[in-house]
């Protein structure tokens, strides 16, 4: 009997061993799991935020250079000069539909007085003669500073807007803007299968008066999509953004998030950017080639490089956006402007160094090289 008793304890220790080294294996696969998820969206999330950023970098660059095109136009810039509105609707009418009809680009174009007042807009003119002035706090940007600029700002609604300021005898006399609602950036991410919600700040309510009909999400954010469903609104009303803004990327609503912060050209708060993954999404991102950036966010090895160099160019040899642009604009300055464009080149390029310059020189030229190369 106590033979079979001893037998018996023996295959318990052998049992419990096993069990012991059973959960602790569970243990250890469930931990490598959870890493490899959390590797996954973390490196999900860093491309999600690239390919944002080299949209919404686009959006802002191109809305910058046709606003520095027809800052140019010296018989807009008279009309202005003259405060004749009717003329300004005309000519800037015209350009945006010989822009439209050479690229099929919509663009939207408006003239601001120096006291802020719309002197003509391309796409609805009903609204010249109408102030501003509490509506586009960013316009006070330009009591200070003469540069240029392309922000995301808060108007009447959120978008991407690209100022520049007009100058007649040194005298400034209104603005050329350009702007965007980030259309091209949507429409990028709906072509991916990915979700994108572009989310105000509450607190913008009074200022964005086309925006107050939108809804608002959770009391704190007024959701900018121009298209949604209950669907997307019942997603967003359950998701706890602080946890979100903290941890950038949370399960919700069977749904992954990814948080992206949106802030206006003074690098102040204005809202959030958020993507939504089902996750189907993610374990098909997660099985593929952790080298392949471009498995989701389809950037082709330009706009890599172009994202990669952007922060150096940008900082390291232009002062402003505005001298940047104005190099890339040089070849497409219509002869009539070519005069006025070369003077305001030399002013600018002045005030750099020898040093610089040929840096600026320098990185131009690799970076055109660059460009035609890589496929």
């Amino acid at each position: 009997m106590d033979r079979w008793y001893g037998i018996l304890a023996d295959k318990r220790i052998i049992a419990g061993v096993f069990l012991a080294i059973a959960v602790v294996l569970g243990g250890v696969l469930w931990y490598l799991e959870k890493k490899a998820t959390y590797q996954t969206l973390e490196r999900l999330s860093d491309q999600l935020s690239m390919g944002l950023n080299n949209q919404l970098e686009k959006e802002r660059s191109t809305a910058l250079r046709y606003a520095l095109i027809l800052s140019q136009n010296t018989a807009l810039s008279d009309a202005l000069e003259q405060e004749d509105e009717d003329k300004g609707f005309k000519i800037l009418s015209e350009v945006m539909e010989s822009i439209k009809l050479h690229t099929d680009s919509l663009i939207r174009s408006q003239i601001i007085t120096s006291d802020y007042i719309i002197f003509a807009r391309s796409w609805d003119n009903s609204y010249a003669g109408m102030p501003l002035d509490y509506h586009r706090p960013d316009l006070l940007y330009f009591q200070t500073h003469k540069n240029p600029r392309s922000a995301i700002e808060v108007g009447r609604k959120l978008g991407v807007k690209a100022t520049v300021p007009v100058y007649y005898q040194k005298n400034m006399i209104g603005f050329v803007e350009v702007v965007s609602f980030f259309e091209s950036t949507q429409e990028y991410f709906d072509r991916l299968g990915i979700d994108l919600y572009i989310l105000m700040d509450e607190r913008f309510y009074e200022t964005a008066v086309f925006m107050q009909e939108n809804p608002t999400i959770g009391k704190k954010y007024i959701l900018a999509n121009p298209k949604y469903t209950q669907s997307d609104l019942k997603l967003l009303n359950g998701v706890d953004f602080k946890t979100l803004k903290t941890a950038r990327v949370i399960f919700s609503g069977g749904r992954y998030l990814f948080y992206e912060p949106m802030v206006n050209g003074e690098g102040e708060s204005i809202g959030a950017f958020v993507f939504s993954l089902s996750p189907k999404q993610v374990n098909t991102y997660a099985h593929s080639d952790e080298e392949d950036i471009s498995f989701l966010i389809h950037l082709s090895r330009n706009e890599l490089y172009d994202v990669m160099v952007k922060k150096s160019l940008d900082k390291g040899q232009f002062q402003s956006v505005y001298d940047k642009e104005l190099l890339y604009l040089k070849d497409t300055v219509s002869p009539e402007d070519r005069e006025v464009y070369l003077q305001e080149a030399r002013e600018r390029l002045n005030a750099y160094s020898k040093e610089e310059l040929i840096g600026i020189l320098l990185d131009y030229k690799v970076t055109r090289e660059i460009k035609g190369e890589i496929r």
